[in-house]
């Protein structure tokens, strides 16, 4: 029985299959479809979001309105396209805003690269390889230095040089500062456009000029022959447990692929490996996963804030293009984060073995401060999403402000971005009788040592603090899938095989989880490097595994020589007559005192669109329609 294929490139049944399929197209994503894809690998990527080019990315107050979905899990409100470049989910006391998009969060983020402390990798959970996957992650992003001291910074050194405090090393970030080659590659057709320093990172490089994951692993992966397929979001993903199948043609036995993922009800794609790197929730009742999934949760020690109408000329606030042809690039606002700075530095006394020994422990807090986007919601950082508004400054002035910004008045305004160390004992829970997620934040010991030293620095630029409503406001939250080596401790093994509670070290053959969820820990700095660090350590074993079971199995999927290069294309499941319910029998008995078995294969709405055309679709139920086939086999 021949299986059609639909007009959006899946087919029908079984034939929709891969070697791997790579859920989530952000740094631990790509990362792995890359490294699959490049290892001869029949690799398949999901991304819930669109493609975005660099003449997509918003640049005023309304293209930002469009580009934003919020959703109210409280009381049930949906706002905004189903696409759009920020996904926000407001539940009860906790708010989480998601990048969507092929390349995830490296379209929005500051692009900082800064490599995992020697401190944070002392912890017994981390892999001793590191250095070897961090090498080969920062050759692949292509991590650049800023080139030259903007006017921000200057301002901001002779701020800190009075602070009990030092400068970091200069930051590195996956942006293009190459003015002459521009990064042009003819072999991959990317062309990277050099940076303008118009501060608008955060809302996606209007110039093509941020180092993204689509610009560099996935244009490796498309290159190798990965299937990206975008628009496309899954529901649930579940272990075959069927190994048998239905025989078309021949009477024969044939190897069941080993997972299920599914699109919605009906349409799926099968593999022998998934790797999960979109916070993907486990939580499918034929998975006995350990119990410590969703603990162990860092928000990274992270705390924002606001600092309005400072008298300090700060050139915190992105440019758009009108204004950048008439200010020099040193006068430009810069990327969104180019320097860091160890603002305190906090003290914490403990007792050594038998308490002889008193140990000091020294952790510091760095803090950034960022350039907010032309197009972004500047009131909703004052007194909306804080705590209400200082005294003297009321929501009048916010208004005042704003007409002041329309008619081209310079703001200036500041973004400050704090990151430590956190306990690490966050929590994410699902319920399913109200299905919810309730988050429970890590706890934070040196939360008012960071606020004091905010305070200190609001008064020495003259500005007006506002703080987050959110005292845990994280830019990457780390953990809930914690690597470590049982069952009993965590959710995954080093290399990111979850376990499944069979025995303490078991796992279920190709699951794999590649993201920051595997992170146990704190990092204390930007997790953008550390993450796809991560990723690197977790596809090498990744791609070992695989290849090692290919060679084991002779219907192991393969991709032919004359097999076209990757694409990128969109699936949407109204596109076409492609949902089918597809289920199979097996019956034993006697036919003439002989034991007989038949197989039996029923799918029940798989007619093709020349089919629906042709039946009187009033004469038979949708659902009903479809085909059966199968055979019997007598044994003497």
């Amino acid at each position: 029985m021949e299986i059609p294929k639909s007009e959006n490139g899946f087919a029908q049944g079984d034939c929709n299959s891969y070697d791997a399929v790579v859920i989530g197209s952000g740094y631990g994503g790509s990362v792995a479809a890359c490294r699959m894809s490049m290892a001869g690998l029949k690799v398949c990527l999901f991304e819930k979001g669109r493609k975005w080019e660099a003449q997509d990315f918003p640049t005023n107050s309304l293209e930002m309105l469009s580009a934003v979905r919020i959703e109210q899990r409280t009381f049930g409100f949906t706002c905004g396209p189903k696409d759009a470049l920020y996904q926000v989910f407001r539940q009860d006391d906790s708010a989480a805003v998601m990048a969507c998009g092929l390349g995830g969060g490296s379209l929005v983020n500051a692009g900082v690269m800064v490599p995992a402390p020697v401190r944070t990798r002392r912890n017994p959970k981390w892999p001793k390889d590191w250095e070897l996957s961090e090498a080969a992650a920062s050759t692949m992003l292509k991590i650049q230095n800023v080139p030259v001291k903007f006017k921000n910074a200057k301002i901001m050194d002779q701020v800190v040089e009075e602070e009990p405090s030092g400068l970091q090393n200069p930051l590195k970030l996956i942006v293009n500062f190459d003015m002459e080659d521009q990064m042009y590659d003819p072999k991959k057709s990317q062309k990277l456009d050099s940076c303008q320093a118009c501060g608008n990172c955060l809302s996606g490089c209007p110039y093509s000029a941020k180092i993204s994951t689509d610009k560099t692993y996935l244009v490796s992966a498309l290159e190798a022959g990965c299937i990206i397929r975008t628009e496309c979001e899954v529901q649930y993903v579940v272990r075959n447990l069927d190994d048998t199948c239905g025989v078309e043609d021949t009477i024969s036995r044939k190897k069941r692929l080993r997972w299920l993922v599914f699109l919605n009800e009906f349409d799926y794609v099968s593999s022998d490996f998934v790797v999960l790197s979109d916070t993907f929730p486990i939580r499918n009742e034929r998975l006995d996963c350990s119990k410590k999934l969703g603990t162990g949760v860092s928000c990274n020690g992270n705390n924002v804030a606001y600092l309005a109408q400072s008298k300090t000329p700060l050139n915190s606030c992105g440019l758009d293009r009108k204004k950048l042809s008439d200010v020099p690039f040193e006068e430009r606002p810069r990327p969104a984060i180019s320097s860091s700075y160890i603002s305190s530095t906090v003290s914490q006394f403990s007792w050594g073995i038998c308490g002889l020994v008193k140990l000091l422990i020294t952790r510091s807090i760095i803090h950034q401060n960022a350039v907010i986007p032309t197009g972004f919601p500047w009131m909703l950082f004052r007194g909306i999403t804080t705590y209400g508004w200082p005294i003297g400054y009321t929501f009048l002035h916010c208004l005042i402000h704003k007409v002041k910004h329309l008619f081209d008045q310079n703001s200036q305004d500041m973004v400050l971005n704090l990151m430590g160390h956190d306990n690490g004992d966050g929590k994410l829970t699902f319920r399913k009788d109200i299905n919810e997620i309730c988050f429970q934040a890590p706890s934070d010991p040196f939360l008012a040592r960071k606020i004091e030293a905010l305070q200190r620095l609001t008064k020495k630029l003259g500005e007006i603090l506002f703080m987050s409503r959110y005292r845990s406001t994280s830019v990457h939250l780390l953990g809930g899938c914690c690597a470590s080596s049982d069952v009993s401790s965590g959710v995954c093994n080093s290399n990111g095989q979850v376990f499944d509670r069979i025995s303490p070290t078991t796992v279920y053959p190709g699951l794999y989880v590649c993201d920051a969820s595997l992170i146990p820990c704190s990092v204390g700095s930007n997790p953008s490097l550390t993450i796809t660090t991560a990723a690197e350590h977790v596809s090498k074993h990744l791609v070992q595994d695989a290849l090692d079971y290919k060679s084991k199995d002779a219907d192991f999927l393969s991709k032919k020589s004359d097999e076209k290069l990757g694409a990128v294309s969109t699936w949407k499941p109204g596109s076409s007559q492609r949902s089918a319910v597809q289920f199979k029998e097996t019956l034993h008995g006697h036919v003439g005192g002989l034991p007989c078995v038949a197989y039996l294969n029923v799918k029940l709405n798989s007619g093709t669109a020349i089919d629906i055309r042709i039946i009187d679709i009033r004469k038979c139920h949708p659902i009903l329609r479809g085909k059966v086939g199968g055979c019997h086999m007598e044994r003497c």
